[in-house]
């Protein structure tokens, strides 16, 4: 994973989840520093951690499935890889789809 998307995951993270994430940070420790916050939110504030899921639109299936197939503590470390890959992907796709803007001049509104 390129690291300008691991920077802008890790941003994303600080601001929505309240992660302290250092701004040069490699994927293992995202994923142990992302890890640790999501066990702290299962066990005190489980609405919480299921909107942040919502938030980054994971995949229901594919949670259940980490936590039908996972015991504790690789959980959390897949369910923080999870969360990562789609906020990752969310960037990537945003950056593709990107629509420069137009050059008008100062006078014409855009419609």
């Amino acid at each position: 994973m390129e690291d300008r998307y691991l920077q802008q995951t890790g941003a994303w993270l600080q601001e929505n989840a309240g992660i302290r994430v250092p701004a040069a940070v490699s994927m293992a420790d995202l994923e142990k520093i992302l890890a640790e916050k999501l066990e702290i939110l299962v066990e005190r504030d489980f609405q919480q951690f299921v909107l942040l899921l919502y938030q980054v639109d994971v995949s229901e299936r594919k949670v259940k499935e980490i936590l039908a197939a996972q015991n504790y503590p690789d959980v959390f470390i897949s369910i923080a890889r999870l969360i990562i890959s789609r906020q990752t992907e969310k960037i990537k796709s945003r950056e593709k789809y990107k629509q420069p803007p137009e050059n008008l001049p100062d006078d014409e509104e855009k419609w």
